[in-house]
């Protein structure tokens, strides 16, 4: 039926692109358009906003001018489509209101944005924390700008019916609240009240915890405990099995927890113990910045990153000089804190509480992230059984609202006011980087701390974290997580891009997402890879000079790169122009895990004898002989294993429990230094010199800190000695980028950048990804689509 409309007014159909679905945009909409006297309606269409809207030349363009700004919290636009239609080419509400009306379904002319999990926002924890409102303590509030987002939905327009909360048909009061105009939570597709919503249920694994004494809670932290006692019993036996030096198992919006007391030092020892984790610090929650501030040295950038809606993971300069300090065993030798601000109305109760409380990933380490409650319950019981923690009580807090996909904390820190991922995952995933990238991708990543992307219309769509996929596990994940994106997303890639190495999953799965497409398939070297993937995220222009530095990567050469030097020439070509000399190194994982089979191999390629060393010993002759006859050996240039021959020599570490522990560990020592003692590595690459240097510091007892300070210091000295040598090879922007797993080193990072910036460089680092090898699928997709 025609509209027929008065002669001022006219029809105006606005098309919106951006991050405009699950973040309350559509209430957000229809409440600008009620305070324009304007009538129409607001849609879901696949991954974009509609808006058809009635009124007078001057009100229509006030809308339009709205539409855009101060967008509701996590969203924003990226285009607004704009035409005249006529009344015979819309149906409008017949009572001339402004209403929210069933989305469309169809996706497939769109690429959408969806948010991330998003944090309790301050209203909704002001609600959970107050006694007249009828949600206190119900541990799933939210509203249209917080709660759980991308771990929930199964496909797009983001509606009830496209999430798990699909599962809760809402009560009365909720669906007044949904359908009301001045509500904070109209159309809120995570509606739920303790009525109608997600229930939490508690299960005693082993042992038995005490009731919580109450009498060094403050006061307000009691009235929260003994009113949680009344309405929700099960959750308060949770906070007595943490009291009591227990461990539980929480499940959250992304998948398990296992939280315990930081305090006591034998719930510590048990944690490491059940997750099989004995030597990486735990991250800390805490229940707010100023309680953080009494553990951790705090500056604005990292405040901010406490406080953003992602609620990251990060690590800050420790403090230890506390009233109640926490126990050794909590961060070990690191001298950092991980520490994190609840995101969610569980973790909220708990640390009011409660107080600090280690949070860490709910798994076996090396395992996926647990979602199942069944697989979940099996493991605990399975590990309380083996008889290696009979004194400690373990339970599981678990909730019956489906997680569609593990999402793990991300991990981060600021150095030199940058800031820099350790982990990208949840809070961040799948929002997508813009890119100058042309073409649609698929990049396959690599193997360790896996992540993939898709490239679409600019857009680059990074996986989150997937963890190492030498673990079965990791690679059911990666296979999972590339199919749910394909469906949510619809992503048709017309290319792939893979690693060179031949033996990595990753590259057999880009294979045959090539191979089953008929899709173009092009290698990418690993740690050109590494470096493009800066370039590509900062969109930068012109000529750069590119360090890539990690522990390992399959090279042009067929060898083991890990300490390049490129110079990107702005269009097609990245030509390796510096390495440290290739040695022969022993090969295969051990050879990768183990620092004293790497330092043997390094001081036997220059004929180094340390001076204690009358005889070596029976594993020692066959490491040389095997050298001697290439037997299982590589050619390595990596400056991932020299960081592990150096801590191996300084008695530091000398296996590699989890990647990268040797290098992390001798930081740790390097940090006690002011000055480091000076050391020296050539341009051309030569180690010798700094071995004997070493060695004759450690004949003489000089301080293990210093030598370690000065041998980072001499990394340092090498890269900025190599980026002088070539600075007239580069443009007047003087670019320089720093990748790699290597430059996750602070103390590293921190000196190059301030040293090339001194001398006119324009430095780069990975801000949106991880420097590692989580980020290498960007560089991948770049340098692939310079070769189309």
């Amino acid at each position: 039926m025609k509209t027929v409309l008065k002669d001022s007014l006219m029809i105006r159909k606005y098309t919106i692109k951006g991050l405009v679905q699950g973040i309350g945009y559509r209430p957000w909409v229809a409440k600008l358009a009620d305070e324009l006297n304007i009538e129409g309606y607001v849609r879901n269409t696949g991954g974009i906003v509609t808006v058809v809207a009635v009124g007078d030349e001057e009100q229509l363009a006030e809308l339009k001018q709205r539409l855009s700004n101060n967008v509701p919290t996590g969203g924003f636009v990226t285009s607004i489509d704009d035409e005249e239609i006529s009344g015979n080419e819309v149906k409008l509400p017949s009572d001339h209101q402004f209403k929210i009306i069933e989305s469309d379904s169809d996706v497939k002319a769109n690429l959408p944005l969806i948010p991330a999990d998003i944090c309790t926002c301050d209203k909704c924890k002001e609600e959970l924390l107050n006694p007249g409102n009828r949600r206190y303590l119900h541990p799933f509030i939210s509203c249209t700008i917080c709660g759980p987002r991308y771990s929930i939905i199964k496909s797009l327009p983001y509606d009830r019916d496209t999430i798990t909360m699909v599962d809760f048909d809402m009560c009365p009061k909720c669906a007044k609240e949904y359908t009301g105009k001045l509500d904070r939570r109209r159309h809120a597709q995570t509606i739920a009240c303790k009525e109608c919503g997600p229930r939490l249920s508690f299960k005693q694994v082993s042992g038995e915890a005490e009731v919580m004494d109450l009498s060094q809670l403050s006061e307000q932290a009691k009235k929260l405990y003994t009113d949680l006692k009344l309405d929700n019993p099960e959750f308060a036996r949770a906070i007595d099995v943490i009291a009591a030096g227990g461990i539980l198992a929480v499940k959250d919006i992304g998948g398990y927890h296992l939280a315990c007391n930081p305090f006591y030092e034998q719930a510590v020892a048990a944690l490491r113990t059940l997750k099989h984790r004995e030597a990486k610090a735990f991250a800390v929650m805490f229940a707010d910045v100023k309680s953080v501030s009494s553990y951790c040295q705090v500056n604005l950038k990292e405040q901010a990153l406490l406080e953003s809606p992602a609620r990251p993971i990060v690590l800050l300069k420790r403090i230890y000089d506390n009233n109640k300090p926490l126990a050794e065993n909590v961060c070990l030798t690191s001298p950092q804190v991980g520490a994190m601000l609840p995101c969610n109305p569980v973790q909220i109760l708990l640390a009011e509480i409660l107080g600090p409380i280690i949070m860490t990933s709910g798994n076996a380490s090396g395992d996926v992230l647990e979602t199942d409650d069944d697989k979940m319950l099996q493991w605990l019981m399975d590990r309380a059984s083996s008889g290696e923690m009979e004194d400690t009580p373990i339970a599981m807090l678990s909730h019956n609202r489906r997680i569609l996909r593990p999402m793990d904390d991300s991990v981060m820190k600021v150095v030199c006011g940058r800031q820099q991922f350790i982990r990208r995952a949840r809070g961040y995933v799948p929002s997508p980087i813009s890119v100058d990238i042309p073409g649609e991708f698929f990049a396959a990543g690599g193997d360790l701390k896996s992540s993939f992307c898709y490239i679409k219309n600019g857009l680059a769509y990074t996986s989150q974290y997937l963890g190492d996929m030498e673990s079965v596990s990791c690679q059911h994940f990666y296979r999972n997580e590339k199919a749910a994106m394909e469906q949510i997303f619809g992503f048709n890639p017309n290319a792939v891009a893979v690693d060179k190495h031949p033996g990595y999953f990753s590259r057999k799965a880009g294979e045959e997402a090539a191979e089953n497409a008929n899709l173009k398939l092009t290698q990418i070297q690993h740690h050109k890879a590494h470096v493009a993937a800066v370039i590509a995220e900062h969109k930068l222009t012109g000529k750069v000079l590119g360090f890539a530095f990690d522990g390992t990567g399959y090279g042009d050469d067929g060898s083991i790169w890990g300490s390049e030097t490129f110079l990107w020439d702005g269009i097609s070509e990245m030509t390796r122009i510096a390495h440290l000399k290739p040695m022969k190194l022993i090969g295969g994982d051990e050879g990768a895990k183990n620092c004293d089979t790497i330092l043997t191999g390094m001081l036997h390629n220059y004929g180094i004898q340390l001076p204690d060393a009358n005889n070596d010993s029976m594993e020692q002759q066959l490491i040389k002989a095997a050298i001697d006859n290439n037997i299982n050996t590589v050619t390595s240039t990596s400056m991932g294993r020299l960081f592990d021959a150096v801590s191996a020599l300084l008695d530091i570490c000398h296996y590699n429990s989890y990647e990268g522990q040797a290098p992390i560990e001798l930081e740790n020592i390097a940090v006690q230094a002011q000055e480091g003692y000076p050391l020296h590595i050539g341009v051309d690459g030569d180690i010798k010199v700094l071995f004997e240097d070493i060695v004759y510091a450690i004949s003489n007892n000089v301080d293990k800190a210093q030598i370690a300070r000065g041998f980072i210091d001499a990394v340092a000295g090498y890269i900025v000695a190599i980026a002088g040598n070539h600075k007239q090879e580069l443009d007047d922007k003087n670019q320089v980028v720093l990748s790699g797993g290597t430059f996750l080193n602070r103390i590293l990072l921190e000196r190059v950048i301030i040293e090339l910036e001194s001398q006119g460089f324009n430095v780069y680092i990975a801000q949106q990804l991880p420097p590692g090898d989580g980020g290498i699928c960007l560089g991948q997709a770049y340098l692939a689509s310079r070769q189309q």
